[in-house]
């Protein structure tokens, strides 16, 4: 509930600060003396765009303070601590318009955004004004009260969250086309070369061992000649190295059976003889294992050939080669996968459709029920509303789309409306007068009364295009709905004024040779006499004031 709310340098007002009462507040005061600026200070409140044409012309900024009394406390603190701002017994909330364009927000003292503000003030008050009677000309505000009236709101929240799953999964399996149809359209690349490496069988090492190879092969016939000569020169040839080196170690046997000092030396030659030997044999060995085939050589070019044909292709390196082939395949791997996914996805997106579908038409079903109750109940409302020979009609949309299922359901409907006898019924956008809106409107909000969430509605222009008899009604039905929300009413009207609880007068005057607005509260006698101007002009007479006062004496019974 708004317990208070003080207004500085916002356009006419220089400084105000008054209480609001639990039930039915009224506003009122001549045209121009700026209640008008008593809503905008409120939307401020809300979370409104802030100009710097709403400061006071001289001040450098302007404020507007409100502290709100929430009914449910722990839902309020659990709000703001949703929104990261601190709790408290009650809801103070500050808003500073400066002329240098830095903007300020606090909420129960913490500086806030904006974006927060306007998440609380949507669970705080709501402004019915004329923005929001036009609204009511919209097909999904319509929807929005019929689901109101039919208790169908945490069905339509479960409306939204299985279409927004079915839709999630919709988009998930676009960008899974999207990504199959690139890889499908590489993926003769990606085979061709996997295939062609693959069928290359190809081994870690494998160019360097044949260029070794070819190597051997074609020098076979020089290393033959240059090996054959070294065994020759050590071993074949007369005086040959191994032939001398015996006679050495002949020599030294000799001699060292007469000088035991040369047993070193013997011992030296002996193991260079056995080395030598061993040298001639291994030689003698490579010899018979040497050969010339020109056709392994040609094999061995012919392979070699296709290496360094893969390698420009996929290297520089055969290791490169033989990844880059595993890359490849493993992309046609991946395009199978894919594939699976989206096989996958097809099938939950076509369970999530059936699921979405099915809670649209069981909800659409629940709504045909309730409209035609809510039907008779707008009907009877705006009866009492000095209707007396309205209808009124929720029509839905029969006309088939294939793109019906939305995050409502399937539902498209328009209030239709015929305010007087032998009219047809018609579209309430097409013929409804300003104050056959306000009183559908307030019609609406008495049927939803305490289903709405905000504990403060305010009403601007309610009384638009009503006068007499049916004012009085309307001041009723306001008076009414007071009993499950906070009231404030700003009217004209005098028959609606007399109804409220709290009667607050909004006038202008001069202060220092400048215009400046108040507001007061009134008590009964000041209350006669503003009802009676009301009813009869400036200066109250002795007959407006008994008229006055039998209007709030049957406003009180």
């Amino acid at each position: 509930m708004l317990t208070e709310l003080t207004v500085n340098n916002l356009a006419l007002i220089e400084e105000l600060s008054f209480s609001f009462a639990p039930g039915f507040n009224v506003l009122t005061g001549e045209t121009g003396a700026g209640k008008s600026v008593l809503v905008g200070a409120i939307n401020l409140i809300l979370g409104a765009r802030a100009r710097n044409d709403m400061i006071r012309q001289g001040s450098k900024e302007a404020e507007v303070q409100a502290l709100f009394n929430p009914e449910n406390p722990e839902s309020t603190a659990a709000r703001l601590e949703e929104v990261g701002l601190p709790a408290g017994e009650e809801l103070l909330i500050r808003r500073v318009i400066s002329a240098g364009g830095k903007n300020r927000i606090y909420i129960n003292g913490a500086l806030a955004t904006l974006a927060q503000l306007t998440t609380l003030g949507n669970d705080l008050v709501a402004v019915s004004g004329q923005h929001e009677h036009q609204q009511l000309l919209d097909p999904d505000r319509q929807l929005l009260f019929l689901d109101q009236y039919g208790r169908f709101l945490d069905r339509r929240k479960e409306m939204a969250e299985v279409f927004t799953a079915m839709t999630g999964l919709a988009d998930e399996i676009r960008s899974q086309e999207k990504r199959i149809r690139e890889a499908r359209e590489k993926s003769d690349l990606y085979e061709f070369q996997a295939g062609e490496i693959n069928a290359a069988n190809l081994t870690p090492g494998e160019d360097g061992e044949l260029e070794q190879e070819r190597n051997l092969i074609r020098n076979a016939e020089k290393i033959y000649e240059r090996v054959s000569g070294a065994y020759e020169r050590l071993y074949g040839d007369q005086g040959a190295v191994i032939e001398t080196l015996g006679r050495v170690r002949s020599d030294l046997e000799a001699a060292g059976a007469m000088d035991p000092r040369l047993e070193d030396l013997r011992s030296q030659v002996e193991e260079a003889y056995l080395q030598l030997d061993d040298a001639a044999n291994s030689l003698r060995g490579h010899l018979d294992g040497l050969t010339f085939d020109p056709q392994r050589l040609s094999e061995v070019e012919e392979r070699l050939a296709v290496l360094n044909r893969l390698k420009r292709k996929y290297g520089p390196g055969l290791a490169d080669v033989i990844a880059f082939g595993e890359k490849a395949a493993g992309h046609l791997d991946n395009l199978e996968e894919d594939r699976a996914k989206l096989k996958f996805l097809e099938k939950q997106y076509d369970a999530a459709r059936q699921r979405a579908a099915d809670t649209a038409h069981s909800l659409s079903a629940d709504r045909r029920r309730a409209a035609l109750d809510m039907s008779r109940a707008v009907t009877d409302e705006l009866k009492g509303l000095g209707m007396p020979h309205v209808r009124f009609e929720i029509v839905f949309n029969e006309q088939e789309k294939p793109d019906r299922l939305g995050p409502l359901g399937i539902d498209e409907i328009e209030f239709y409306i015929s305010p007087n006898m032998g009219e047809d019924l018609l579209p309430l956008a097409r013929i409804a007068s300003g104050g056959e809106l306000s009183r559908t409107m307030l019609g609406l909000k008495g049927l939803l009364a305490g289903q709405e969430k905000v504990s403060t509605i305010i009403f601007d222009e309610v009384d638009a295009g009503i006068g007499g008899g049916v004012a009085e009604v309307v001041g009723q039905r306001l008076k009414t709905l007071a009993g499950f929300h906070q009231i404030v009413c700003i009217t004209h009207l005098p028959q609606i004024a007399a109804q409220s609880g709290r009667h607050f007068q909004v006038f202008k005057e001069i202060r220092g040779q400048r215009t400046v607005t108040g507001i007061r509260p009134l008590d009964d006698g000041e209350r006669e006499a503003e009802i009676a101007r009301m009813l009869g002009g400036a200066t109250p007479t002795a007959k407006t004031l008994a008229a006055a006062r039998e209007l709030i004496s049957l406003a009180a019974r």
